[in-house]
């Protein structure tokens, strides 16, 4: 057998990984190529109207009544917007609403001038009866009268639908929801009629092979608002298998018709309707109106016919957007400044007013003339550039009347009655604020908005439309439109290769390489060139994808390779005796030389499970290494982690520490096992502080060699990181995180993967303890009173806070690992000394004594950071009689209670919950 398994090997290996076509593994790798790939272009002319939680603060409870956005459109349509794209299904129609304004202001004085009118009609009947019936005379009154208030009153009434409907209709270039699926109910002939003969698309062709999906049910927008909408669109996008939503289609079938995706629809219209070409891999949109001619857009298409979705490498929630409220307010601040212009008038304010009264204005622009360009079949000649001109004359009035010289005329006239020109101005001033206010309003939002495709779509806590994307774990699902469109205007795209192209390439990397080791007796020979060909393949498919933006899949030719290199490598470890210390060099990298001792010597002990061990973890990580990132590029960045990491594992290693796992620049460690030793606590402190010391040593090196030309045996990308390092003033600072207790540890894993590893709370302590370092602002060290009570006197500790670290409820008192007593001179154990103290001081209530210790200790050492904090934490709360809360976002808060739920056996211990802190931060 072994003498064919150059072919046996690699033939099972592509066959069994050929299955992994019906996993989402490429899906997850594809994710990873994309992230290689310039970020996209987002346009100015796509704005997010999110309707976010400071909206649903702000206007009220949600969902909104369809008024809001009814008064939301037509601020988009004054502020010039391109489109108002509405992710949202009006599904059902809404009920009625009281009309608060209405009842409130002008019901009230329809109400009185009627019966003012009724009065007179009485008195003036009465007076000229003169012994004539008047009955009939009167009864008509009445009836005249009482028809008046009746028609009044149902103006209290307001049809929210309709007057969304209506707004729909004034904006002239809105578009609503479609959604498609074979389960919803056939509709009635007239919107049937509807959908086929105003919103399906009309110049399109389809190839016989094209992939477009077809459906037999829709569910559409009420009627109300789908007949006065621009267009619809549908918002079907299903999340592939795994639960990430990557891709939709940009055309359906219904019926015979086809209809746009929900963005497609207002894109057609900007590029002037173009022919749609559907083909098999792309689609055509021919003779395009783009700002800098005609030309064709060429959309190309995934193996399923749809479009593959590039989002932007960013949240959501920095898309370039407004908020719902933000273009709402506006309206609200027009009306507030249209009744305070009234009040004025009716006080007396417009006396020396020549010219139209602005409200008036204000009042022609909304009520007649709006109303006017929605009704139909109106004959009174009214357009667009009158209602614009009306609203313009508002504003240049409101101005003119506020900023010009009425306020002087109206002072001068009462000259003298300094109560009566007091009120003048602050009326004055008053309506100034709001004027002002609206006007900033209008220019931030006009900024954003103007000649943009408005998408409104939900992002609050309180709404459900989420899903999963590579960037984000809960997505707001309104931002696929926004990245569409924007990859549209773009023409942004990525598309996938068959399947069966991973195939070919698995075939011939896998049989390439079997017959290659054939011909290489050295096994670690044949690891290099297994490692190489696996490395050279994912690379080359990744400049590929770089190169061309299409993606071949990886999975199969990348695992089927792996698997042919392990399986070939471990028949030959077997078969041969030398390998075992190729298996030491190996695995000495990443492990202490006791645990490969005992791989090698016990190979039965690799087997899954573990055991309870008393140990201390280390969790290490670099500060701010993102900064790194960003400066570095990745050969640079990989060349500097091996750097550090080969330095700091050294120093753990040499105290018979194992390295766990490296995740990114953080090292995970543990002391203790699977060798067991009494002092693993002082191992792994004194590893902590020789790895400080190290990086004392490493970040001088480092600008002694930035300073200086390239040593011959150094690699240039660590050298030319070091030179961007020091030219960016950047150095290493390593925060580590130690705790002692009962662990668990040993090989982890599945059978065919395994890696000795620890688990449980103490771990998780650990890991918690390195990331506390900042808020304490430590030299970089701290560790738990576990390991604390481990230490003999050769260890230089100081005490800190009574904590209650993230997750964990019991309080513990937390370390600061200084260094070695015998390297300490009588200055620092004396100011040690006084810290505890000034500790002790603060821990009693004596705050002003403990604030002046802390002060005396900052004046000795001004680098003492923690110092610097104690000394913030004391002058900001507890100088003052204050203890820090959640909402003061200090990074902790101060248990000034013991919580219900304490065992009442604490009290008076160490485990005592009142008088420590809780650490906020994670």
């Amino acid at each position: 057998m072994k003498k064919y398994s150059f072919l046996l090997i690699p033939f099972i290996s592509v066959v069994v990984c050929t299955l992994l076509v019906f996993t989402s593994l490429d899906y997850k790798i594809a994710d990873l190529f994309q992230r290689t790939l310039p970020d996209l272009k987002e346009s100015d002319n796509v704005i997010m109207v999110n309707i976010d939680d400071s909206s649903v603060d702000a206007i009220g409870t949600w969902p909104f009544s369809r008024d809001v956005y009814a008064d939301a459109l037509v601020i988009l349509k004054d502020l010039g917007a391109e489109a108002a794209v509405f992710d949202l299904s009006f599904l059902d129609k809404s009920q009625s609403k009281v009309n608060k304004e209405y009842v409130e202001s002008e019901l009230p004085h329809y109400v009185d001038e009627d019966f003012s009118e009724l009065s007179e009609q009485i008195a003036w009947l009465v007076s000229e009866a003169q012994g004539y019936d008047v009955t009939e005379d009167l009864n008509g009154v009445m009836d005249s009268v009482q028809n008046r208030i009746k028609t009044a009153i149902q103006y209290s009434v307001r049809d929210v639908d309709q007057v969304l409907a209506q707004d729909l209709k004034f904006f002239e270039n809105s578009y609503l929801t479609l959604t498609f699926d074979d389960g919803f109910p056939s509709l009635g002939e007239v919107v049937e009629n509807y959908l086929s003969e105003e919103l399906s698309l009309k110049d399109i062709s389809v190839a016989k092979n094209a992939r477009v999906p077809k459906f037999k049910g829709v569910e559409p927008a009420i009627s109300d608002f789908l007949f006065e909408a621009k267009k619809a669109g549908f918002v079907n996008a299903p999340a592939d298998d795994d639960g990430y939503l990557r891709r939709l289609h940009l055309v359906f079938e219904y019926k015979g018709n086809y209809y746009p995706q929900l963005l497609f629809a207002p894109i057609l219209n900007y590029l002037g309707n173009p022919h749609i070409d559907v083909r098999r891999h792309k689609i055509i949109l021919r003779d395009c109106n783009f700002p800098d001619g005609k030309r064709d857009l060429k959309i190309p298409l995934a193996q399923d016919g749809s479009v593959i979705i590039k989002y932007p490498k960013k949240s959501y929630y920095d898309y370039k957007a407004i908020t719902l409220w933000s273009a709402y307010r506006i309206l609200l601040l027009e009306k507030d400044l249209v009744k305070s212009l009234k009040e004025l008038n009716e006080n007396g304010f417009f006396s020396f007013w020549e010219g139209d009264l602005p409200y008036e204005l204000y009042d022609a622009a909304s009520g007649f003339i709006h109303d006017a360009l929605v009704t139909e079949n109106d004959d009174s000649g009214v357009t667009y550039d009158d209602y614009f001109a009306y609203k313009d004359a508002f504003y240049q009035g409101t101005k003119d009347f506020l900023y010009g010289d009425t306020e002087a005329l109206l002072l001068e006239s009462v000259e003298g009655d300094d109560e009566t020109a007091e009120y003048i101005s602050y009326n004055m001033n008053t309506v100034r604020k709001i004027y002002e206010e609206l006007v900033s309003s209008r220019d931030r939002v006009k900024e954003k908005v103007e000649g943009a495709f408005c998408i409104f779509g939900t992002s609050a806590t309180s709404t459900t439309d989420f899903g999963l994307i590579q960037y984000e774990e809960k997505y707001p699902n309104p931002g696929v439109h926004y990245t569409i469109a924007n990859q549209l205007l773009s023409g942004d795209f990525v598309i996938d290769s068959p399947w069966w192209i991973s195939v070919i390439i698995a075939i011939l990397l896998c049989f390439g390489y079997g017959f290659a080791s054939k011909k290489i007796n050295s096994t670690g020979r044949q690891l290099v060139a297994g490692g190489v060909l696996e490395g050279a393949a994912i690379i080359l498919l990744l400049l590929f994808y770089i190169t061309t933006k299409i993606y071949v899949g990886t999975a199969i030719p990348a695992i089927s390779l792996a698997v042919t290199f392990i399986a070939i490598t471990v028949l030959n470890l077997i078969s041969t005796s030398k390998d075992k210390k190729f298996i030491t060099g190996a695995f000495s990298q990443c492990l202490s030389k006791e645990v490969v001792a005992e791989i090698v010597a016990n190979p039965s002990s690799f087997k899954l499970g573990g055991e309870r061990v008393e140990m201390t973890a280390m969790f290490t990580d670099i500060q701010k290494f993102s900064g790194f990132s960003e400066l570095l590029n990745a050969a640079q960045l990989v060349a500097l982690l091996n750097f550090y990491l080969t330095k700091m594992s050294n120093l753990i290693m040499e105290e018979r520490g194992t390295v766990d796992k490296y995740e990114g620049d953080a090292i995970i460690a543990l002391v203790g096992a699977p060798i067991k030793m009494e002092d693993h606590a002082e191992r792994a402190c004194a590893a902590a502080i020789k790895m400080k010391q190290s990086e004392l040593e490493m970040n001088k090196y480092i600008e002694e060699i930035a300073a200086g030309d390239k040593p011959a045996d150094m690699e240039q990308d660590l050298y030319d990181a070091f030179k961007i390092m020091v030219a960016n003033k950047r150095s290493i600072f390593t925060r580590i995180g130690l705790n002692s207790g009962e662990m668990i540890a040993g090989y982890m894993g599945s059978d065919s993967k395994k890696n000795y590893t620890m688990m449980g709370n103490n771990v998780n302590l650990a890991a918690r303890l390195e990331g506390v370092n900042k808020q304490y602002h430590t030299g970089g060290v701290l560790i738990s009173e576990a390991t604390r009570v481990k230490l003999s006197d050769k260890f230089l500790v100081r005490s800190l806070d009574r904590v209650q670290v993230v997750n964990v409820k019991t309080p513990i008192r937390l370390y600061e690992l200084i260094g070695f007593r015998s390297e300490a001179n009588d200055a620092v154990l004396k100011y040690l000394a006084d810290w505890e103290t000034a500790l002790t001081k603060f821990e009693a209530g004596d705050y002003t004594g403990a604030l002046a210790d802390f002060k005396a200790l900052a004046a000795q050492n001004s680098h003492d950071n923690v110092v610097t904090y104690y000394i913030e934490l004391t002058e900001k709360f507890f100088a003052k009689g204050k203890v820090p809360t959640d909402a003061d976002d200090f990074g902790v808060a101060y248990n000034t209670e013991n919580p219900a739920d304490m065992n009442p056996e604490w009290v008076g211990t160490k485990y005592e919950i009142k008088g420590t802190f809780r650490l906020l931060q994670k």
